[in-house]
């Protein structure tokens, strides 16, 4: 090899003994190689919050309210469950008319629809 020629190189990402065996394959030819981690201090330390605030507000369990919009009346509850699991609950018991629960029963009784205003306390 000329030593005027520059060198050709190129990286792979070590993820194991796989790595070695593609990159022995090259060995054989002019190309150098040198591996990479994905480990590195900038991916150590920087934190990345790929899920959105409202995503993890709807899935944390607690105390909520749901207000009625045509009148003053606010339904409180508790879930062990993510706050939207048990919206889903709260409507599926509307839709079918379920009046064991005593927000549906209000909806029914005092002839609201289904749109309540939600906020967790």
């Amino acid at each position: 090899m000329d030593p005027k020629t520059p060198q050709k190189w190129t990286s792979f990402t070590y993820v194991g003994k796989e790595t070695s065996y593609i990159t022995n394959i090259f060995r054989q030819t002019a190309l150098k190689i040198a591996f990479r981690t994905k480990n590195t201090i900038g991916n150590l330390l920087t934190h990345k919050n790929s899920i959105d605030r409202q995503t993890v507000i709807y899935s944390l369990s607690g105390v909520y309210k749901l207000s009625f919009p045509d009148c003053n009346k606010a339904y409180v509850g508790q879930t062990g469950s993510g706050y939207y699991t048990r919206y889903k609950e709260h409507k599926a018991a509307f839709r079918n008319n379920n009046q064991a629960y005593s927000f549906t029963k209000h909806l029914n009784d005092a002839t609201h629809s289904f749109s309540p205003m939600n906020e967790i306390m």
